[in-house]
């Protein structure tokens, strides 16, 4: 495995850890910080080489090398390259439309502002409706139909943008440089509408024949189209995309394997920490385009528009900051951590991007054939909890569970009593919740597509996050610095699980399967082994092979899942 090394940033000074990651608490898909801005490393000479000049059929458009080390060439970047016109009067709401093309060479050395979202830890909001833009890295010199990875961020589906940084540092996040210079992959980071001006089900939109929903759905179809008709020309081979993405990300993955529209679109799929076939909030389905009429309504009226002549037309004549203010904010729920459901991905129908729940889609077999790669971490609901008060004893306990799960709540305690994580309230509520909404969501998947007949690999991500190691452990967010091959305030173990899991990625990408020669330890099929249990590779400095990981609790949240759709 060759290795790629760059100058890392000085981490700014910490903060309180809470102020650093309160925007994490509430959000099923997760990014960081943002500052929108990146600069081509001091010395890269634009002109170098023509591969930095690379001509579209809407233009041209020009890079820039990053990277490398001791005077070595890194990958090229080629920022804010548009893949559909802004969604701005009219176009709010509706199906990406093609972008114009340009006469004037693009050369771009800032990323896209974020789509429209309230101001978070995550990034600092935005108002812009021009936001619809990919990001590439290619190797340099430009390969030759190289494998394409496209990346979907999380952010629950309300914020996220492809500038996100890590928190506590100016490190980028989705950095695709790495996976371009070790492994000649050709990169791509997609920005896509998010919550109220991206998945919004208002009934009045199925009369102009717009989505009903689903917007942000729709602009990541969008941008694979692009894919297929423009990488070619940076030496990607658009027969061979790979469409990965984390939390809301790794749910969007998940949707498009699900979604008719999208075959042919990718060959492999990648969702890290949940999949889409269990739940949206623990136990609840996906809801339709139906069930959100009553919510969208209600929030014409909050805008004032509920009377007008033409609704849309009165709610596409308010300003971004007004739709933003009276949205839904994320909440801590009770069984789950996820945001209201106002402004969520819907079953749109027949001819819409989801026609049937995802999960009667995956079992009817009526999905992408793809090989597909999916994971969770280890401490997945660590993130979730810190600022929840912490049961102190058993009663407490108790009661914390009987307040999220309801009924429930005698199975849960019963699986997971205190004494189980030796007396530790913390830990045992952080097992809770990072089970139920993550780990055994995306175990529920990957069972649905491996009976599919789909190819599947699954991992458990085990290396705590070195931002707050010994209160975050392996919490959620934790593997992205990993994937993307620079992770955050490394030891020596990060390094070398980081160099293995951008490999492990990289190869996936290029044959469907992660398993290449010099790996630290073979990645064994997910899929029932001689006992009937499950296996998966553990991504730690062990790398060990883990059969019927956490079994015995995916059951109980088995019953969970099935009691809420039976319910709905």
């Amino acid at each position: 495995m060759t290795t790629t090394t760059r100058a890392r940033v000085s981490p700014v000074p910490h903060p309180p850890l809470v102020a650093i990651l309160l925007f994490l608490l509430a959000v099923t898909g997760c990014s960081s910080s943002s500052g929108g801005q990146s600069t081509p490393d001091a010395g890269n000479d634009l002109d170098a080489g023509n591969d930095l000049i690379v001509t579209l059929p809407d233009g041209v458009v020009r890079g820039d090398l990053v990277g490398g080390s001791d005077g070595g060439v890194g990958a090229r970047r080629f920022l804010k390259i548009p893949y559909a016109k802004p969604p701005v009067g009219p176009l709010r709401w509706k199906a990406p439309e093609r972008n114009d093309p340009w006469t004037t060479p693009r050369h771009e050395t800032s990323f896209a502002d974020p789509c429209p979202q309230s101001p978070n830890q995550q990034n600092a909001g935005s108002t812009s409706e021009d936001c619809l833009y990919v990001n590439v890295w290619a190797p340099e010199p430009s390969p030759a139909k190289a494998a394409v990875m496209v990346w979907f961020y999380g952010g629950a589906n309300i914020m996220g943008a492809t500038s996100d940084h890590v928190p506590t540092t100016t490190q980028l996040w989705y950095d695709g440089q790495f996976f371009a210079a070790r492994h000649d992959i050709v990169l791509v980071t997609v920005n896509y509408r998010v919550g109220v001006m991206g998945f919004f089900a208002h009934p009045a939109l199925a009369a102009e024949q717009s989505p009903l929903g689903n917007q942000g759905l729709f602009d990541q179809r969008a941008a694979l189209q692009w894919v297929q008709r423009n990488i070619s020309a940076f030496g990607g081979d658009p027969q061979n995309v790979t469409i990965f993405g984390e939390s809301a990300g790794a749910i969007d993955v998940c949707y498009h394997v699900a979604s008719p529209g999208d075959q042919g679109l990718f060959a492999r799929a990648i969702s890290e920490s949940t999949g889409c076939t269990s739940t949206t909030v623990g136990g609840v389905k996906t809801r339709t385009a139906t069930d959100v009429a009553p919510d969208l309504d209600a929030f014409a009226k909050t805008m004032g528009c509920d009377t007008a002549a033409d609704p849309l037309a009165c709610l596409r004549s308010q300003s971004v900051s007004s739709l933003l203010a009276a949205s839904p904010q994320l909440s801590e729920g009770t069984s789950s951590l996820a945001p209201a459901f106002t402004f969520g991905v819907v079953v749109d129908g027949p001819g819409g991007f989801l026609p049937d729940q995802p999960r009667t889609l995956y079992d009817s077999g009526r999905i992408a054939h793809v090989p597909y790669l999916l994971g969770s971490n280890n401490d997945e609901g660590m993130l979730f909890i810190l600022t929840s008060t912490i049961p102190t004893d058993d009663a407490s306990y108790a009661a914390e569970l009987q307040k999220r799960f309801g009924s429930f709540a005698p199975q849960v305690l019963a699986e997971y009593p205190a004494s189980k994580f030796n007396g530790d309230y913390r830990v045992a509520l952080g097992r809770v919740v990072g089970d139920v909404n993550l780990v055994c969501g995306t175990l529920d998947t990957a069972q649905r597509a491996a009976k599919a007949g789909l190819p599947v690999f699954m991992y458990n991500f085990n290396m705590p996050w070195q931002i707050e190691p010994t209160i975050l452990l392996a919490s959620h967010a934790s593997e992205m610095s990993h994937v993307f091959g620079d992770p955050v305030h490394p030891t020596g173990g990060d390094t070398l699980v980081s160099n293995a899991m951008n490999a492990f990625w990289a190869h996936f990408a290029q044959t469907g399967d992660p398993n290449f020669s010099g790996a630290p330890a073979t990645w064994p099929p997910f899929g029932p082994d001689a006992s009937g249990n499950d296996q998966r590779l553990q991504l730690d400095t062990g790398f060990e092979d883990l059969t019927a990981f956490r079994k015995e609790e995916c059951a109980v949240w088995a019953q969970y899942y099935d009691q809420g759709f039976a319910g709905q």
